[in-house]
């Protein structure tokens, strides 16, 4: 779930929230929801809105909030970034705080289970998900028995282009994050109805909102989390339907300590990598 964009040079504290922001509908109701936040803030932030999830803009010294995945977090940030809350999402899959991955296949396909998938080519949005490549190896390790399971990997770029190249028969399974189904049948429902579920993954937490550790001895993260759900709770209904937004819950960075868990389980059943 990385960008390649360059991060942008800037003196005033800045937010960041371009996880689940692929579309314009839903860039503009994150941008209504922190319109809505700095007019309750009392800190000055910088008006214009990103939606860069590459790790130079979250280590930025001028973060003041971030959404990133919770495997670089937890695998490579953690010694600049904390866990502030997680945006909780009215969704197939999200169980509070937590979510599962969704394995699809194309509709048409005969593959009814990940084990039918064996010697498929799977589809992966980037090496950093937890969602698209950490759960997945979990799930397949076991199944692959420290042999090579897949033909090949489609590294896609994005969940939703993971879906296209499933629905276009390009690649014959994917692990896709629930909110990010969620979202793509959203907005492309004749894309979504192009693939099945086949199962589902561990459940693991949702991708956090962050803050830099520096700045957590400025702030009040109970106020900051209260603050935003007051915003939510004024937020339009068709943004915050858009968003599938219920709350921001609080999280620590413990609660994250699972994927590296499941990294683990995976290595010790002979199945580093997604193959």
């Amino acid at each position: 779930m990385t960008s390649t964009a360059k991060p942008q040079t800037t003196t005033m504290p800045f937010i960041t929230c371009g996880m689940y922001a692929f579309t314009d509908e839903l860039k503009q109701a994150w941008q209504t929801f922190f319109d809505l936040f700095r007019g309750l803030t009392h800190d000055t932030l910088d008006p214009t809105l990103r939606f860069d999830t590459d790790s130079a803009t979250l280590c930025n010294d001028h973060l003041f909030i971030g959404h990133t995945c919770g495997y670089p977090l937890i695998k490579s940030l953690q010694h600049k970034l904390s866990p502030l809350c997680v945006p909780v999402f009215d969704a197939p899959g999200c169980n509070g705080i937590y979510n599962v991955s969704t394995f699809i296949t194309s509709v048409n396909s005969e593959i009814c289970s990940l084990s039918d998938s064996y010697l498929g080519i799977a589809a992966f949005n980037s090496q950093d998900s937890n969602s698209g490549i950490n759960v997945f190896r979990h799930s397949v390790a076991p199944l692959a028995k420290g042999n090579p399971f897949f033909s090949s990997l489609i590294e896609s770029g994005s969940h939703r282009q993971s879906l296209i190249e499933v629905a276009e028969g390009r690649a014959d399974v994917a692990a896709i994050d629930s909110v990010s189904l969620a979202l793509i049948g959203d907005a492309w429902p004749e894309l979504a109805d192009q693939v099945k579920t086949i199962g589902h993954s561990m459940k693991t937490c949702g991708l956090p909102f962050v803050i830099s550790n520096s700045r957590l001895k400025t702030i009040d993260p109970k106020k900051l989390i209260a603050e935003l759900n007051e915003v939510l709770n004024k937020l339009p209904d068709q943004h915050r339907q858009c968003l599938r937004l219920i709350e921001f819950a609080k999280v620590e960075l413990n609660q994250y300590q699972s994927i590296l868990d499941l990294e683990q389980q995976s290595v010790e059943m002979s199945y580093p990598r997604l193959i």
